[in-house]
């Protein structure tokens, strides 16, 4: 015969409380001392007790699910911001539905839509760049929402960092050490907001330090280690007139660096190679990979605060810019070419 779920009211009964009390308890957990809170988890923990979920959310006009949309992750950094939004949502007891589409289709309606239907509290987006179409449906929804790794944008709120302060700190750093005629590997521009913001701010970059972008060593390509590798080889293959070649993230520099060790071209001392992210395996590249360490985890937890606050009736304060530092490792020198 199958076993019975247990209820509410046998949660009740084995804690010695009433059935409102555990309601609280499970919902409410600030109405409830914390002995009676540590009885009534204890005995739902013993009773394997779950929750009826659709019957909560009616009472509450609130399904404690917050949707996220973030396009394929693929070799990008999105999980780490993912893991941090999740991980803020799940600390206040909701939970994290997540669509990742392709990234040609992120912005389309219809996945909006779906979770919505889904009786999602409050949505995080990626980019400042959404459609007006998702403003409106969003707005007319009275849903809270917040963008991710974006800084500007006149309809909704944002988080993020400084796009071009980061490009700063690569090029400054390659100016100090003598590089004037660099390359850069990076993301297709024409339909990556991210890509195209951090190519403006390399070129911004150079400009102030009197510095030339080489038309020979500039490719858009898909961020990926092979993608990386085959970038490279093209401009060695170019032979290209620069001391160093900037790289979009951590997966293009790692795949360019394999392109240069195969080739037989030793970094730093032909050719200085920086990057973006600082992903944990670009302490372990050979060489150590020089790369500006990005706040995206903590993207994903500012987003996170933001919007449960928003869903508790407050109005919070933006942050600031998030902080970007330059980690300085071994795969950058003092240049050999174009000094």
């Amino acid at each position: 015969m199958p076993v019975r779920p247990a209820s509410l009211a046998d949660v009740a009964a084995l804690a010695g409380v009433s059935s409102g009390t555990v309601s609280r308890a499970l919902s409410r957990p600030d109405m409830i001392s914390d002995t009676t809170r540590a009885r009534v988890l204890a005995a739902a923990e013993r009773l394997g007790y779950v929750a009826n979920g659709s019957a909560r959310a009616l009472a509450m006009r609130r399904t404690l699910t917050i949707g996220a949309i973030v396009p394929r992750f693929g070799t990008s950094s999105f999980p780490t911001m993912v893991q941090g939004l999740e991980s803020t949502l799940a600390a206040e007891g909701y939970t994290l539905l997540l669509s990742a589409p392709e990234h040609s289709s992120a912005r389309e309606p219809a996945i909006l839509r779906t979770l919505l239907e889904r009786g999602v509290d409050a949505v995080a987006l990626l980019g400042a760049e959404q459609s007006a179409q998702t403003f409106s449906i969003l707005n007319a929804h009275r849903i809270p929402f917040v963008l991710m790794w974006a800084r500007n944008s006149r309809e909704a709120d944002c988080i993020g960092f400084d796009e071009r302060a980061a490009a700063a700190l690569v090029i400054d750093h390659l100016a100090d050490l003598g590089h004037r005629d660099v390359g850069f590997i990076g993301g297709s521009t024409s339909d990556n907001e991210r890509a195209r913001e951090r190519f403006r701010g390399i070129v911004e970059a150079l400009a102030r330090r009197g510095m030339s972008l080489c038309p020979q060593a500039l490719i858009e390509t898909e961020y990926g280690f092979r993608e990386g590798f085959d970038a490279m080889q093209a401009i060695v293959g170019a032979r290209a007139p620069v001391s160093a070649v900037v790289c979009g993230n951590d997966y293009l520099a790692a795949g360019a660096l394999s392109a240069l060790d195969r080739a037989g071209i030793p970094v730093p001392q032909a050719l200085s190679i920086a990057s973006f992210n600082d992903n944990e395996f670009a302490a372990y590249l050979h060489p150590p990979l020089t790369s500006v360490h990005l706040p995206i985890g903590q993207i994903g937890e500012a987003a996170g605060r933001h919007l449960i606050a928003r869903l508790r009736g407050e109005r919070p304060a933006l942050p600031a810019a998030l902080p970007v530092e330059l980690v300085v490792r071994a795969s950058t020198g003092v240049a050999t070419l174009g000094a």
